[in-house]
Formats: structure tokens, sequence, C-alpha cells
């Protein structure tokens, strides 16, 4: 699957943070929220409650966060690096809190290895709808 963010340099980075998560035994994801979301609102929340949550069950980190700057002083879409020891229960968690939260139905958890993939927050949505 292919997305419209690849000439950014961001996936070239996001590869080496997943090669080297998966160096050490855990998995890599970086989950993108499309819209004009704040870095304040960005960690209160998602990135928050997401860290909490995958704590809570000795799972793994939010390890990161940013935002994609769009049109004047827009964002186009913000970031969650993610780091989980268990790459199915990771992504139950990811799409539980996210969900919980309100995010985007477009918005995608990127996967890196094996290979990348975008997988749907919201399971059952088409992507790119």
């Amino acid at each position: 699957m292919t997305t419209n963010w690849e000439g950014d340099g961001r996936r070239e980075v996001m590869q080496e943070l997943a090669e080297q998560a998966d160096s050490e035994g855990e998995h890599f994801f970086y989950v993108r929220i499309p819209g004009d979301i704040q870095p304040l609102e960005r960690a209160d929340r998602f990135e928050e409650p997401l860290d909490a949550e995958l704590e809570r069950a000795d799972l793994g980190s939010v390890t990161g966060g940013g935002s994609q700057l769009g049109e004047g002083t827009t964002i186009e879409y913000c970031g969650i690096d993610v780091v989980v020891a268990d790459r199915r229960r990771g992504l139950e968690v990811i799409r539980s809190v996210l969900q919980g939260a309100g995010c985007p139905k477009d918005a995608v958890i990127e996967e890196y290895v094996p290979e990348y993939d975008e997988l749907p927050v919201w399971p059952g949505t088409t992507l790119g709808s």
C-alpha cells in the first residue's frame, strides 16, 4: 500500500527505528493521524492515554511524536511512535485507546518490518476514502 506522505523523508527514518526495535526483539509502529491536531492536543488526547495503557499492560511505550506542517500554520497530520513487545497485543491496545479517544476514521498504523504496510486504526474502514 502506498501513502501520500512518502516524499517527506519520514519513511526512511521510521524504517530505521523499526529495524532497531526488531533487532531488540520489539515491534515499532508509527500512528499517523490526519488533521490539524496541535501538539498539546495530540499529547493530551492520544499520546498520554496510549502510553499509560501500554505501561499498564507491561507491553511497551510511546517513544515519540510529532507534527507535519501544512499550509501556513496548520498541521497536515500528527504522528506517534510506539514500540511494543508483542505485535498483536500492541495493535489491540493502540486501536482500543485511539478509538476511545475519537481518533479520525482515516488514521493509520504504519508498520515497517517485515515490510511496509498501513493498517487501519478502525478495522473495516477503507483507507483513503
